[in-house]
């Protein structure tokens, strides 16, 4: 190392460090964003898509959907939990097991709460 760049290198390794040390800005002063009511962006924010809600688009994101199962869903609802996914023609238990927390369902009209105690 050349004798005339050690000054540099310090300082720029003070800087580094001091940037490093240097509190974030409190979370309180972040604006709060609310987490989409609908669509694939609900995954990025660790959510679960609706099943009873996602147009078929939105449900090709799954893992092993593909637009025929997708619209296979869509055809197959409302649904009172995700276990009622095991109706949907083409829909296994390897396909079922990679959706279990990506998927939830919302309270459909056909659905009871006896029902859904039931299936549970």
């Amino acid at each position: 190392m050349r004798e005339g760049r050690a000054p540099e290198l310090a300082i720029a390794l003070a800087l580094a460090l001091v940037c490093a040390a240097w509190p974030a800005r409190p979370r309180e002063d972040r604006p709060s964003v609310a987490p989409p009511r609908t669509g694939a962006a609900r995954l990025l924010w660790g959510l679960p898509l609706d099943l009873n809600r996602e147009d078929e688009r939105t449900l090709q994101v799954l893992p092993g959907i593909g637009p025929n199962r997708a619209t296979a869903i869509r055809s197959a609802r409302p649904f009172c939990t995700v276990a009622d996914l095991r109706r949907v023609r083409g829909l296994g238990p390897v396909t079922l097991g990679r959706l279990a927390g990506l998927v939830a369902v919302s309270p459909a009209s056909g659905c009871s709460e006896a029902g859904i105690e039931q299936s549970r």
